[in-house]
């Protein structure tokens, strides 16, 4: 089992890793390479990933899908799906460099969190050890014994452990980036707002540009629906397409639909033309982004105070530990 999470591991790329991938094909695009060649002098020039990407350039000339090598890559399923979208419409370099500013930010992000929660996981850790040899030194040494005292420590014990759990599934649903975990996340109340932000940029972006590549509404959900199947595009894709046919109209799909902006609303009630729209959304995108990166910035200034909270909870908890043995035992004084 070991072996094989390790082979797993050692087959994808790390965050920082994908960024490289992105940042090094947006620059041999962008500098008049195909993409197959660009594919192809990758392995050569990244050397620690030699036989993973001669790998993935064998699964492409036999035929699979850029989308699906992705995903067995590590990508999640939203940039999968913007990749593939953006090869079939011809603006794969800004992609990319759409992607690689996301990255970035998450890479930033995902930096600071990590130096936020240090010194609080320490605290943390060390409360744990403490209150296990308070809770032992009580009842052995001491011979005090108290059921309150006892269902304190299980609840302290299940408040930690709720804590550590709660966070490895905010990451693991951060990593995933699918319709339903994106959609999970969009209802936890400290992120929630965020999570939103951050899909209607990335659904606000592709209308942009296939607006101004002349897209329909119909040959735009065709498209969405041949994504991977799971993604915020497919999913949304899908929705739109059936909803459309079953007689509802675009304004009754946005009113209805979390995951589309309403100030689509104002954008396709002008009148101008689909080339028109488009600059209008990519104009929209760009607030967007300014506005998640703002929001992500708070989010983040505000990780030390919550845990701080939390800590304080378990100090208090810890107190009432030794304090209510104690209280007992004079009570039968």
């Amino acid at each position: 089992m070991k072996l094989l999470l390790m082979t797993t591991k050692k087959d994808k790329l790390s965050t920082s890793e994908q960024l490289i991938f992105l940042d090094y094909l947006r620059q041999t695009l962008a500098n008049g390479f195909s993409l197959n060649a660009a594919l192809s002098l990758m392995p050569q020039i990244w050397s620690a990933k030699r036989t993973l990407l001669n790998n993935l350039n064998q699964k492409i000339a036999a035929g699979e899908k850029f989308s699906q090598v992705l995903l067995e890559l590590g990508f999640s399923k939203t940039v999968a799906a913007q990749i593939e979208m953006a090869l079939v419409d011809g603006s794969l370099v800004d992609c990319l460099d759409q992607l690689a500013q996301l990255s970035r930010l998450k890479i930033k992000q995902l930096k600071k969190i990590k130096s936020e929660l240090a010194y609080p996981a320490m605290l943390v850790s060390m409360m744990l050890v403490l209150l296990f040899f308070m809770h032992t030194f009580l009842k052995n040494e001491m011979l005090i014994s108290d059921s309150g005292s006892d269902i304190l420590f299980g609840f302290l014990a299940l408040l930690v452990i709720g804590g550590i759990i709660a966070v490895s599934r905010l990451f693991y649903l951060l990593n995933r980036q699918d319709y339903n975990s994106l959609k999970k996340l969009r209802s936890i109340p400290i992120i929630g707002q965020t999570v939103e932000i951050y899909v209607h940029y990335l659904i606000v972006y592709d209308l942009a540009i296939l607006l101004q590549d002349g897209f329909s509404l119909r040959q735009m959900c065709i498209l969405l629906q041949s994504q991977p199947i799971g993604s915020i595009q497919q999913v949304l894709g899908s929705k739109i397409y059936h909803q459309l046919e079953s007689g509802k109209t675009l304004k009754q799909i946005i009113e209805t639909e979390v995951f589309l902006p309403k100030s689509l609303l104002l954008l396709i009630s002008t009148g101008a033309t689909k080339q028109e729209i488009g600059k209008r959304c990519a104009i929209l995108g760009k607030t967007l982004f300014y506005e998640l990166n703002l929001k992500i910035s708070r989010m983040v200034v505000n990780i030390q105070p919550i845990c701080f909270i939390f800590i304080g909870v378990c100090i208090l908890g810890m107190y009432l530990k030794i304090l209510l043995p104690m209280y007992a035992t004079m009570q039968n004084m």
